[in-house]
């Protein structure tokens, strides 16, 4: 079997001209699923474009905790919201990892909280686009309560999460795991054609059939610039990969783009 990879645009739902930006990467580019934001306002009109522009392209759940609202009643999960029933930002989490630069509050979700709105967020999927999501994984930041909510309710589910055992056998896992320093490097500047060209994310050498890279690809309007740190690599991301530099390496390595469904085949 050849080497499979899923690239995944993460953020879709995230603001109506990010989810544009994130159908042009589907449908001109080599991202092969979009990771829906289900409980973002804009998520209707994310799967509204799918729907009418890329109906073929899979869907998977990317679960946030750290922007906008929840989709259950903020009384249910008062570990995971503000006094106005929002979501905490990322900087007010404690993280697990003292050097994390992103995580410097003192929030830290319960299990409960956590395994409440993750299930709330994959009935809104399933309600937005009549389906439950093959795969999930988490927003952002992650903490050891919400590995442990995951690894539940994958369980339960019988749903692909990044962060469970393997999955049947040890087949997919994202490349990050081999050097998530570096991989953090290109998410906070955007990634580049060289990177492919060059091997830096190391896909081929990935031990595992099935390879993950995510990417956050798409244009910007003024909600992203209100709401995120993370803008103009999100435009970088998206014109390198519709390079067709980008799908001329990929098939020259014979690497063959899959969505998660390639998994349970």
């Amino acid at each position: 079997m050849s080497k499979q990879l899923v690239v995944s645009a993460d953020d879709f739902g995230f603001s109506r001209a990010y989810s544009a930006g994130n159908i042009r990467v589907v449908t001109e580019g080599v991202a092969t699923v979009l990771a829906l934001m289900s409980n973002m306002e804009a998520a209707p009109y994310a799967v509204d474009l799918r729907n009418r522009y890329a109906p073929h392209v899979e869907m998977s759940l990317h679960v946030n905790f750290v922007q906008g609202r929840p989709v259950s009643d903020p009384e249910d999960i008062p570990s995971l919201v503000n006094g106005e029933g929002a979501f905490y930002r990322s900087s007010a989490w404690r993280g697990d990892d003292p050097s994390d630069p992103k995580c410097v509050g003192d929030v830290y979700p319960t299990y409960e909280d956590l395994k409440r709105e993750t299930e709330a967020q994959i009935e809104r999927f399933r309600e937005l686009t009549g389906s439950y999501p093959l795969h999930f994984e988490g927003h952002s930041t992650m903490t050891e309560p919400m590995r442990d909510a995951f690894r539940d309710i994958a369980a339960e589910r019988g749903i692909h999460c990044s962060v469970q055992e393997p999955f049947g056998t040890d087949r997919m896992r994202s490349c990050s795991e081999m050097n998530i320093k570096g991989f953090m490097d290109i998410l906070n500047r955007g990634c580049s054609v060289e990177d492919w060209l060059s091997g830096t994310f190391d896909v081929v050498a990935c031990p595992y059939d099935i390879a993950i890279l995510h990417f956050h690809p798409g244009y910007i309007d003024q909600f992203v610039l209100d709401n995120t740190s993370l803008t103009l690599p999100r435009c970088r991301d998206l014109e390198t990969l519709c390079d067709p530099r980008v799908r001329e390496w990929i098939d020259g390595q014979g690497i063959e783009l899959v969505g998660y469904s390639a998994l349970y085949r």
